[in-house]
C-alpha cells in the first residue's frame, strides 16, 4: 500500500535569505506540513493497529498473539516449538493446551491427567505429551478431557496406561477438531 502522505505546494526554497519574505509562503508550507503529518499519524496508527499485538513491535524480540489470525502462504524454515515443563506431579492435574504443543511431565502416583483448555470447534488442537515416572513401580494414569470429553485411542492404546522409568519416557499425542467433545489420544509407546 502507497503512503497518502504528500508534499504538494510545499516550497522548499521558501523563505528565501537576504529578502523580505511575504508570511503567506510560511502559511502554505506550515499548512502543508500540518497535512502531511496528520496523514502520517492516521497511516502510522493504523498500522499499529494491524500489526501483532496491535502495537508497534521489534519482530525479533517482542512475543506476537495473532488473536486467531490466518497467516496464509507462509514459507516456514527452521521454527522450532516451545517445550513446556509441567515438573512433578503427585496428584491430577489439567494440561493445559494453551501452554503448548509439546508438554513434559514426570508422575509421582497414580493420577488422572486432563488434557484442558481445547480450541473452539472447527480448530485443530494438538499437545504431545512426554511422561516419565519418579519410580520404577508403575504409575497408573487415566486421562480425560475437559468438560466429559469423549477420550477416544487408538487399538493399541495401553489399559491400564503405566509409566516406570525416570529415563524411558512414554509419548503420547492428544488431539480435537470439535473443542474438546470427541478427544482422540495415541500412545506412541516407550522411547529408549
Amino acid at each position: 500500500m502507497a503512503s497518502n502522505i504528500t508534499l504538494t505546494g510545499f516550497d522548499e526554497a521558501y523563505p528565501q535569505a537576504g529578502q523580505d519574505n511575504d508570511s503567506q509562503g510560511f502559511r502554505t508550507n506550515f499548512t502543508v506540513t500540518k497535512t502531511a503529518l496528520e496523514t502520517a499519524s492516521t497511516e502510522i496508527s493504523a498500522l499499529q493497529a494491524g500489526t501483532a499485538q496491535g502495537v508497534a513491535y521489534d519482530a525479533a524480540t517482542t512475543t506476537n498473539d495473532f488473536n486467531g489470525t490466518i497467516i496464509k502462504e507462509a514459507e516456514l524454515i527452521a521454527n522450532t516449538e516451545t517445550v513446556y515443563a509441567n515438573g512433578q506431579v503427585g496428584t491430577s492435574q489439567n494440561i493445559s493446551w494453551e501452554f503448548g504443543h509439546y508438554q513434559t511431565v514426570q508422575v509421582t502416583g497414580d493420577l488422572t491427567l486432563t488434557i484442558s483448555d481445547l480450541p473452539v470447534s472447527g480448530k485443530l488442537g494438538k499437545i504431545r505429551l512426554e511422561i516419565t515416572s519418579n519410580s520404577t513401580t508403575p504409575r497408573t494414569i487415566v486421562f480425560a478431557g475437559e468438560g466429559g470429553s469423549t477420550l477416544k485411542t487408538d487399538a493399541n492404546f495401553p489399559n491400564p496406561f503405566q509409566v516406570s522409568s525416570s529415563s524411558d519416557p512414554v509419548i503420547v499425542d492428544f488431539w480435537t477438531t470439535n473443542g474438546g467433545i470427541s478427544l482422540f489420544a495415541q500412545s506412541h509407546g516407550v522411547f529408549s
